[in-house]
């Protein structure tokens, strides 16, 4: 038993390093468009489903639906209307910030949350594309992992 506790600890540690390693590459690009690529992040074994690895037992589906819902919607409204008020991102940090302090969400993903709507505070229509198919594939991997 404590074998297998031992485990799953590196395990948490090794999904715990992807996604501080991920959210440094986020912070360090140019933009989103760039640092999240579909090949990298799609892909099994991928960013997604390390993310919903990592997160299995810490992030709701419900919270993560609800998370997914605001995000798509903000970035549907940027994607048609690039010049439109980027408002709804500032509110967001907010919700994300009490969600994590409800111990609803996990600090990694707040801060990898945090990470990527801090390049879209002056994203393109292609930084939007590309966020919402990255949170699209966490959802779609969640799916995989809720049972």
């Amino acid at each position: 038993m404590k074998d297998r506790d031992f485990r799953n600890q590196g395990q948490y540690q090794r999904h715990s390093e992807e996604i501080q390693k991920l959210i440094k590459k986020i912070r360090e690009g140019q933009n989103l468009a760039s640092v999240l690529k579909p090949e990298e992040f799609a892909k099994p074994g991928g960013y997604a489903e390390k993310i919903v690895e990592e997160l299995r037992n810490k992030l709701k589906t419900s919270q993560l639906r609800k998370i997914f819902t605001e995000i798509k919607n903000i970035c549907e409204v940027q994607i048609k209307k690039p010049d439109s008020s980027k408002v709804e991102i500032y509110l967001l940090y907010p919700k994300l910030a009490y969600s994590m302090g409800r111990g609803l969400m996990p600090e990694d993903f707040y801060n990898l949350m945090e990470a990527c709507l801090n390049k879209l505070e002056n994203g393109s229509k292609e930084d939007f594309e590309r966020f919402l198919q990255f949170i699209t594939a966490i959802v779609a991997y969640n799916k995989k992992y809720d049972r």
